[in-house]
């Protein structure tokens, strides 16, 4: 639900009016909270030594690579072949290794912004709860947070999809094929 929707519901008059409505910052929250930095610590912590490990061999790498192309014209064809070959495992096993850490990085750090963002929904729903909101909305995304029953329409809405569904024959339009 967007901002504008709640601006319109809350110029929609009386019915609203006792609404209590809350707005906050998942993304402030995220990335503010002691949970966000004690993430930040481990994820350095757990990775940080294999990073720069990483980074070293990179530079290392990099100065084979320029080694190897200053000393080429030097070398005869076997040994350029046989140097050029070594240099291209070595690419391809750094390659490999680095792949393999950022996948590792890429499922810790999504496994903790899971935790993170059940922590937030439950954080907004205790909120609403101690404070009495009806509803609280997500400026970060404009989602809605936490919502009293009394606010949910689903089985309207699908009560209302269905009705129309069968008013259209229960079948789906034919496709456009861009040809009249």
């Amino acid at each position: 639900m967007s901002l504008a929707l709640v601006a319109c519901l809350l110029m929609a008059g009386s019915a609203f009016a006792e609404m209590k409505i809350g707005v906050f910052n998942s993304q402030a929250v995220a990335m503010d909270s002691d949970a966000a930095k004690a993430a930040q610590q481990k994820l350095q912590s757990q990775f940080g030594a294999e990073r720069s490990q990483l980074e070293k061999q990179a530079k290392d790498l990099q100065t084979k690579g320029e080694t190897l192309q200053t000393q080429v014209a030097k070398m005869n064809a076997k040994e350029r072949e046989e140097k050029q070959m070594e240099f291209l495992r070595l690419r391809r096993a750094f390659e490999e290794k680095s792949r393999n850490f950022a996948r590792k990085v890429e499922n810790t750090e999504n496994q903790i912004r899971q935790n993170m963002a059940q922590q937030i929904y439950q954080a907004a729903q205790t909120i609403a709860q101690k404070q009495k909101l009806d509803l609280i909305l997500d400026a970060a995304s404009g989602s809605v947070m936490y919502a009293t029953p009394q606010l949910d329409i689903t089985k309207a809405v699908l009560a209302e999809v269905n009705r129309l569904w069968k008013a259209s024959g229960s079948k789906f339009p034919e496709p456009r094929t861009g040809q009249k």
